[in-house]
């Protein structure tokens, strides 16, 4: 299932892309029991990769008249689930490493130590810099 694929390759658990792909072929809501059997995984476990899609932007909740349990459906703009794991994953881990690579490059100034790995620190911002137009790109 591609949606697995995709999912393994941005870190996130098989789980949640298997539910993703299985909204997205249904084409219509359904429930979580109903993700659940289709998978063949627990209530629970259903839920729980739900709620993460759902915190993703990638599905939404719907309601329909008559239901008592909460339906779910893709948010049919890839867009908001790419900026979300933008926001979401992606760009505090960045952000996280950049900061300490600073850190560190500052740590090194005036010492003795490697000019190479200082000079290697110092071209990261450049990368930074890069990421930050990637990253406003995207968010379009």
């Amino acid at each position: 299932m591609p949606w697995v694929e995709l999912a393994d390759s941005i870190g996130v658990p098989r789980s949640i892309g298997q539910l993703y792909g299985v909204l997205f072929m249904a084409g219509r809501s359904m429930s979580a029991q109903e993700c659940a059997d289709v998978l063949k995984i627990s209530r629970s476990s259903a839920g729980q990769g739900l709620k993460v899609l759902k915190e993703y932007g990638a599905i939404k909740s719907v309601f329909e008249l008559g239901e008592r349990c909460e339906r779910y459906a893709i948010e049919p703009d890839l867009g908001v689930l790419i900026q979300s794991v933008l926001r979401g994953k992606l760009a505090p881990a960045f952000d996280m490493f950049f900061s300490k690579m600073n850190a560190i490059g500052d740590s090194m100034e005036g010492s003795d130590s490697s000019g190479v790995l200082l000079s290697r620190i110092r071209k990261l911002e450049r990368w930074k810099c890069k990421f930050s137009e990637a990253q406003e790109w995207l968010m379009r």
